[in-house]
């Protein structure tokens, strides 16, 4: 199935990234537009003119404003699977999240954006059960999900294992886990986050070397998926001395 990318930068990341075979649909004119034709004419990706009424029909609303790139993408068999995405990482300090059965594309997009800008080096999801890349993660994550590498695999505890035979200690995010200024977040680290209300399923719980919780003091339950993962993202790569990080 084609995915539709709509929002001007979403397109244009899309576009810098030039991922999949890729049309761009225009039915206005406006500077802003024309940026991102030229930026598609440079690319090679060829470019129809439509009727607005199309691209609403496309998206399933009006929000496109007049632009929407249609990617033809690869079914999740031909993704880089995880053990072809773990033979290239050789570096000591590495940082894989596995996601649980994420099933808001919100809450996964938000996600993405935060695996990109902490340079996580692999993101986990199931290939059942979860949200997948579509045009709504795309909008969210603003277009980060076009540089983040994703490994869609049939089973987590079985992805866990394989993490674990490649030097990774798992770390599962739990609200009854250690602190995690009590942990050492050094070395080969995978973040377990598990699913919006249910938390970690069983055996995927089992397979977690530490669980592990985000000190707080709120009045309110927990944080909110996406908000937590981008904390220990940013807590792990503090310690790991990720360089774009002042630890």
């Amino acid at each position: 199935m084609p995915e539709h990318v709509f929002g001007f930068h979403s397109i244009e990341e899309a576009l810098q990234k030039s991922a999949g075979t890729s049309t761009l649909l225009l039915s206005r004119e406006s500077p802003r537009i024309g940026q991102i034709r030229q930026l598609a004419e440079k690319k090679g990706v060829p470019i129809s003119e439509v009727e607005d009424g199309e691209l609403t029909r496309l998206c399933g609303s009006e929000a496109h404003r007049g632009a929407l790139l249609v990617i033809e993408r690869p079914s999740a068999s031909q993704k880089s699977s995880l053990k072809h995405l773990l033979r290239g990482l050789e570096e000591e300090t590495a940082l894989v999240l596995v996601l649980d059965g994420i099933t808001d594309p919100q809450n996964f997009g938000a996600i993405l954006r935060s695996a990109d800008q902490f340079g996580v080096d692999i993101v986990v999801i199931p290939s059942r059960r979860s949200a997948q890349e579509n045009q709504t993660v795309s909008k969210v994550s603003s277009g980060a999900s076009e540089y983040v590498p994703l490994a869609v695999v049939p089973n987590i505890a079985s992805a866990l294992e394989m993490l674990k035979e490649s030097g990774f200690w798992i770390f599962g995010a739990d609200a009854e886990g250690e602190l995690t200024d009590g942990l050492d977040l050094k070395g080969k680290v995978c973040i377990v986050m598990g699913s919006e209300g249910a938390g970690l399923h069983r055996l995927v719980r089992e397979k977690c070397d530490f669980l592990i919780s985000i000190p707080a003091s709120g009045h309110v339950d927990s944080f909110n998926v996406s908000v937590a993962a981008g904390i220990l993202l940013f807590e792990a790569r503090r310690q790991q001395g990720f360089p774009h990080i002042n630890a």
